[in-house]
């Protein structure tokens, strides 16, 4: 029950959301601050805003920050999604307040010269370049799944994107981050101090509302089965695009892709060798947009075997309700949750998650106890809603 009673989720006073969890007893603390935001622009500017944070804060440049950090033996990362920005950082409870205050500092830089201007774009063409190098043929066909199609860029951006940027446009995007839609995670031993003094700075920033209009302008009619490439081995993926899912379905998809994909206790893993294939690993996975969820798998196969593939895959869906998901998932998500109480970093990468699940922030108690009310029965009922919606199978060569 003590556990229970430290998790706090507040409205501060600009209308940002703040959930935090106090463990006095741990040496080290956690913060973790969320930025949603809709793409809207060129591709790419959201995450050169990103990289922009870490080039200054007030008369700090990035070599002072960096040394900063590095005294405090802990580093402050930031990163960006199709939707969402976070930063985040733990530390000793003693050099909490320092590191928060400069993290708020590089959070309200708003002025860059062209020295760091250049140095963010020579990291992010970089990075562009990586991306192209690998085949990231998956990431790019689940990013097209989204029907809104504000959403379906990468990230990145491309080489004619960075090049093009001008400082209004990537100002904008700065700017666009802070909403109320601003969700802060803290965890650990943090002081009353501490919490005041985030609530002094984050909770008074000033803030515009949060809106998010879905844009369903997709192509409902695409093929089934797509085929990317040749070759004898394949790569392939198996999506499904949920529509009008509620918290429920939400909630219950991360069991149902722990007990469908994930350790050699796996429902796919069973069946499939059951049925002559002996996969070594297959890559579950979901995402959440809205009401839209992309749920999918991706595993090898050999092209001999693709028509075989096809054949198993409505008869694996069928025999997946039959999954024993309270057996197989309970004990590592339910059973384990004891585990982030004493670890605040993971405990706060853990909110996010369930943030970017629910596009709010949800507390550990409210979680076991939705969770506590799970029967396999019912989330066979859930994985049927996933496995009715629109099904696409790729095949890369």
């Amino acid at each position: 029950m003590e556990a229970k009673t430290a998790e706090k989720l507040e409205t501060l006073e600009n209308g940002a959301k703040m959930l935090s969890f106090s463990a006095p007893m741990l040496n080290t603390a956690a913060f973790s601050v969320v930025f949603p935001f809709v793409p809207e622009g060129r591709a790419g500017r959201y995450h050169c805003a990103e990289h922009l944070f870490f080039e200054r804060a007030g008369e700090k440049r990035a070599a002072d920050i960096n040394a900063e950090m590095t005294a405090r033996g802990s580093e402050i990362m930031g990163y960006t999604t199709k939707n969402y920005m976070c930063f985040n950082f733990t530390c000793r409870k003693e050099v909490f307040a320092d590191q928060v205050g400069l993290l708020f500092s590089m959070l309200t830089q708003k002025e860059y010269g062209k020295e760091e201007e250049e140095s963010v774009l020579g990291v992010i063409r970089n990075e562009i370049f990586e991306y192209e190098f690998y085949d990231n043929r998956i990431a790019d066909a689940l990013r097209e799944e989204w029907y809104d199609k504000r959403f379906t860029s990468s990230v990145l951006g491309t080489s004619e994107d960075i090049e093009n940027f001008t400082e209004e446009e990537v100002f904008e995007a700065r700017e666009s981050l802070f909403t109320d839609g601003m969700t802060l995670f803290l965890a650990g031993a943090f002081s009353q101090a501490d919490a005041e003094a985030v609530k002094r700075t984050f909770g008074r920033l000033p803030l515009q509302k949060y809106v998010y209009r879905p844009e369903t302008g997709g192509e409902r009619g695409a093929k089934p089965v797509v085929r990317r490439g040749r070759g004898r081995d394949l790569q392939v993926l198996v999506t499904y695009h949920a529509e009008h899912a509620d918290d429920e379905l939400k909630g219950a998809a991360y069991w149902l892709k722990s007990g469908l994909f994930d350790g050699m206790d796996a429902a796919f893993l069973s069946f499939f060798d059951k049925n002559g294939f002996h996969f070594y690993s297959v890559d579950g996975s979901y995402s959440t947009l809205g009401d839209e969820i992309v749920f999918s798998f991706s595993t090898y196969i050999k092209k001999k075997e693709k028509k075989r593939f096809l054949a198993l895959v409505d008869e694996f869906e069928k025999q997946a309700e039959k999954t024993p998901f309270l057996r197989i998932v309970k004990p590592f998500l339910y059973d384990n949750a004891a585990f982030l109480y004493d670890n605040p970093e993971r405990l706060c990468a853990h909110y996010v998650d369930s943030w970017a699940d629910l596009s709010r922030p949800v507390t550990l108690r409210e979680e076991r106890e939705t969770a506590a009310g799970y029967t396999d029965e019912r989330l066979a009922c859930l994985w049927r809603a996933i496995a009715s919606s629109r099904r696409r199978i790729y095949f890369f060569g």
